[in-house]
């Protein structure tokens, strides 16, 4: 039997997600608002089995509080009706079935690290409710990164020179992931890939900070196998990418900034 969590994820990974504006905070501590600031995130198992990472991140412009709620980078949609009482927090959500506006609710107490409550809606014809707890994201390597390519361009029809920081870099290609942690394991995919559709990483890991991946890309019908592998601190990962190009393997410096 499908759960209403499974129902919502399946309509939420299709896109049928919809937040309106946004609101101020309601009476009370006027720090509330720039506390909740950030990027929340939480579990849930679609009726397949598997599980999807929802995500909800608020900020606060001239002391009003916004927010928005996406399944995957690029599809991000305003959050609706925010309601702040101290501790405790409110937010609508409008969906869309078969042209029908479906309005769920989300309410939880939230602290510094946590937002514990329900999410109640009427998505499977009955009003249904089920436990909820979202916890602050960016713990780890979470997040979209970004970072800059140089490999393909420069001298020798586009390499950055052969040895680590090699010259004739010119002009680069700026390349995005998106990366989950789950424990040591790191999973993820490519957003915005100016070659084609997303690709997935491969052979993920994080060891006390330490993060590694691979990346295999498509230019015309040749294959390249780039890894990367670098320091974690904060929003920034350090380190160097490694590729073969055109029968030589090159290794040159990698920086990634973390931008969500």
């Amino acid at each position: 039997m499908k759960t209403l969590l499974g129902i919502l994820g399946c309509a939420a990974s299709l896109g049928f997600v919809a937040f309106g504006p946004s609101a101020r905070a309601a009476e009370g501590d006027p720090n509330i608002a720039p506390t909740l600031e950030g990027t929340w995130r939480w579990t849930f198992t679609m009726p397949d089995g598997t599980t999807t990472r929802p995500k909800l991140k608020f900020t606060v412009e001239d002391g009003q509080l916004s927010g928005t709620t996406s399944f995957r980078a690029g599809t991000e949609i305003p959050v609706t009706n925010i309601l702040v009482n101290g501790d405790q927090l409110s937010f609508q959500v409008v969906r869309r079935r078969n042209g029908e506006a479906v309005l769920t609710s989300y309410t939880g107490k939230w602290s510094e690290r946590t937002i514990k409550g329900k999410i109640e809606s009427n998505w499977a014809g009955e009003n249904q409710s089920y436990d909820w707890l979202a916890e602050r994201a960016h713990i780890g390597v979470e997040g979209v990164w970004r970072w800059t390519n140089s490999f393909f361009t420069g001298r020798g029809g586009g390499g950055g020179g052969g040895g680590r920081g090699g010259g004739g870099r010119g002009r680069g290609f700026e390349s995005r992931v998106e990366l989950e942690q789950e424990g040591d394991r790191i999973t993820g995919k490519t957003v915005g890939n100016r070659f084609g559709g997303p690709v997935a990483i491969s052979n993920g890991s994080i060891t006390n900070n330490e993060v590694y991946f691979e990346i295999e890309r498509t230019f015309g019908e040749t294959k390249y196998l780039t890894k990367y592998q670098g320091k974690q601190s904060g929003d920034t990962i350090k380190g160097t990418m490694e590729s073969e190009i055109e029968g030589e393997e090159r290794v040159i410096d990698w920086e990634a900034t973390r931008e969500d």
